[in-house]
């Protein structure tokens, strides 16, 4: 079975990103795919070594020890990376961040990288900004947006911004859903707005007579309709 890289990104902070991630780093793990977050900030000490918090999560999580490949910068401010970084006198270095994934993709299937907060969220000031670091990986990308109220004006704004930088989106997780109304009127909002962008397709293929011939294609775009029709029965 083949599968892609991935980059998990948020269309805020405390969004669930993580959680999403352990989630499919777990499924995906038996395939030799690896976690990897590139710079982390609101880290703890725990035998005198910075420990990241997320990675501490998703090994407690999964059960394994920690591991401390799976990051490249540990940060103790809580606050953006670039503005951490700032203030304990570290230089975050990107070739180092591409040194450090490029090593594990030599060990590993594939790698799952968890982004800091959303798009714009700053790694080195007025320099270089999470978006750039999907573009240096040359990733699609996996966003986990939230269903409470304001969901809808940071999913789209995302959505838009990914469009318009080129980036393929190669998922969407509505995370925390609570089953309240306004939360379904939030998805169907989100759905629309990726039904009118084609995304990618997978071959229909039928044997015959010891050939393969093409019968159509299943498509993404296809599958959203058919959740938002869903949605949309749900709420008649």
């Amino acid at each position: 079975m083949k599968f892609k890289d991935f980059f998990v990104i948020g269309t805020d902070t405390d969004v669930g990103k993580t959680y999403v991630s352990t989630l499919l780093y777990k499924a995906l793990r038996k395939y030799n795919f690896q976690y990897y977050k590139p710079i982390q900030s609101g880290c703890f000490l725990k035998d005198d070594e910075l420990t990241a918090p997320d990675v501490d999560f998703l090994t407690k999580f999964v059960g394994i020890n920690y591991d401390d490949s799976m990051v490249t910068y540990t940060l103790k401010e809580e606050v953006s990376p670039h503005l951490a970084s700032e203030m304990e006198g570290t230089i975050i270095e990107i070739e180092n961040v591409k040194k450090h994934y490029d090593k594990l993709k030599k060990k590993h299937s594939n790698i799952l990288v968890e982004g800091a907060g959303g798009l714009y969220v700053p790694l080195i000031r007025d320099k270089f900004y999470i978006y750039d670091l999907i573009k240096l990986f040359n990733l699609p990308v996996v966003l986990v947006c939230g269903t409470k109220v304001g969901a809808i004006n940071h999913t789209m704004l995302t959505l838009n911004a990914l469009n318009t930088m080129g980036i393929k989106l190669e998922g969407l997780v509505f995370n925390n859903y609570k089953g309240q109304f306004f939360e379904d009127d939030n998805i169907k909002e989100a759905i629309e707005k990726l039904i009118k962008h084609e995304i990618d397709s997978l071959p229909v293929l039928r044997k015959e007579k010891g050939k393969l011939s093409l019968v159509g294609r299943f498509t993404k775009t296809n599958v959203t309709k058919l959740f938002y029709q869903e949605l949309k029965n749900k709420s008649i």
